[in-house]
């Protein structure tokens, strides 16, 4: 037997249900028996739809049945023969109203599923970003329009758990969908069933027409691909390189235009060759490219050496970026225990490579192949630390460590001072290595660790 709540349930789902099937400018008809499966008493729909007309205002009574027309007259204005049925016509608050008794959990719980009005969280209690309610909404278009015939380009977009629309409220996704809109992909039907008024419209779907949808949806995959998250890994150190750099001299003078050094002095790049000092450059400007491309940087100019960038910065965007670079960096970190994971057997058949280096001549040689260094140069003297014995192989070493034992100092302040040749030298080292003899990958890196890849211990 169903509680007071669930019969409001019901009736309200019984009211959509007929609306579905109503002629414009026609009122609903409810019938007690057929539609309502006499789960009602009569003193029991009075009181239901005295609530819905006085109360909630959401609906108008227009005819009642003979048999209560006695308990509410002021509702019949009509005096035709009476045929046992409820005639009502829906007011324009009756689907923000229905949206809402959707969303309670009691609702939930009756209908066995979330209504496409309830909150907007994922698993668990994250709360969606619109970022994934983008994604969500963009796929189901892409699916309704696989459904449609040749030469046809409306497609209908339900929403229910198939597609995973049933977690976001309409109103959202029709805000979405208006933006594609704005963006030539598709166009929003204004009315989904033409035989029924406005405040009669079906509400679990929308028409669409998608006839630009596949050019857009080309550009948008490429633009997905570029996101921070899809990006190489080469690519993204570079740029969380960058990004911290940028964070380092904003916290210092807390203005949107900063000045950063990627390299602090010339001797740093000191003993290498021209396109070496090139590709250092090329790194930066790149990665300060993308950031412009992305609306983090609003401009930037290099200095006459191209070793230093005056940047003005969109202050809301970098500190966004930030932190997801942050985030990224700590979800891909591995653990202590992951970087001594790979057994000597699997290192062995993967590649038997030797590697030396020899700091007196600053030669670095890996099986037969040779790669000449400025031996006093940073980057010479970080091969030196990271090749000095089995210890300091398997070691993952912090940039303080590093800065540490090259400058043979303890003093912090020394240390901080010095940080800014730590990632360059790595980044530096890697791609010279890899133009003079084609191994890309004799260290494991990131903007404030290092070690020599496990393959060549």
């Amino acid at each position: 037997m169903m509680g007071g709540k669930e019969k409001l349930y019901f009736l309200l789902n019984r009211i959509d249900d007929a609306r579905t099937i109503t002629p414009a400018g026609q009122p609903l008809i409810i019938d007690p028996t057929n539609n309502l499966n006499q789960n009602y008493r009569d003193i029991e729909l009075v009181q239901l739809f005295t609530k819905l007309a006085k109360d909630e205002q959401v609906l108008k009574v227009l005819k009642v049945p003979n048999r209560v027309k006695n308990e509410l007259e002021e509702f019949d204005p009509y005096d035709h023969a009476d045929d046992g049925c409820w005639h009502i016509e829906l007011l324009s608050a009756f689907d923000s109203y229905f949206l809402k008794i959707q969303q309670e959990p009691e609702y939930q719980e009756y209908s066995g599923k979330k209504s496409a009005g309830s909150p907007t969280k994922s698993n668990g209690n994250t709360l969606i970003t619109y970022e994934e309610k983008l994604d969500l909404v963009v796929k189901a278009v892409l699916e309704a329009s696989k459904a449609i015939r040749k030469g046809v380009f409306t497609a209908t977009l339900y929403l229910n758990a198939t597609n995973g629309l049933d977690r976001l409220p309409r109103e959202e996704i029709n805000n979405i969908l208006l933006q594609l809109q704005d963006e030539k992909a598709l166009n929003v039907h204004p009315l989904n069933n033409r035989l029924l008024p406005p405040n009669q419209q079906p509400t679990h779907y929308f028409l669409l027409d998608i006839l630009g949808f596949n050019d857009w949806h080309s550009r948008f995959l490429l633009k997905e691909k570029g996101k921070l998250e899809n990006l190489s890994k080469l690519n993204f150190d570079n740029i969380a390189y960058v990004v911290s750099l940028i964070e380092q001299e904003l916290e210092i003078s807390q203005k949107e235009k900063v000045t950063v050094n990627f390299v602090y002095a010339v001797s740093e790049v000191e003993g290498y060759e021209s396109d070496d000092i090139d590709q250092l450059i090329d790194t930066y400007t790149r990665a300060l490219s993308y950031l412009k491309n992305i609306e983090v940087v609003k401009n930037f100019t290099s200095g006459s050496s191209n070793l230093y960038s005056e940047i003005t910065l969109n202050i809301p965007k970098f500190l966004e970026i930030l932190e997801k670079v942050k985030t990224l960096q700590q979800q891909t970190s591995p653990t202590p225990t992951q970087t001594q994971k790979t057994p000597v057997s699997q290192v062995m058949t993967e590649n038997k490579s030797k590697v030396f280096y020899d700091n007196q001549k600053g030669i670095l040689k890996i099986e037969d192949k040779k790669v000449k260094f400025n031996k006093e140069s940073f980057r010479a003297k970080l091969l030196e630390l990271l090749l000095k014995d089995d210890k300091s192989r398997k070691k993952e070493w912090s940039w303080d460590e590093v800065i540490e034992a090259i400058e043979d100092t303890k003093d912090k302040e020394t240390t901080k001072e010095n940080k800014n040749k730590f990632y360059p030298a790595c980044d530096g080292l890697t791609k010279h290595i890899a133009s003079k003899i084609g191994i890309n990958d004799l260290l494991t890196f990131t903007i404030s660790t290092v070690q020599i890849n496990p393959k060549y211990h």
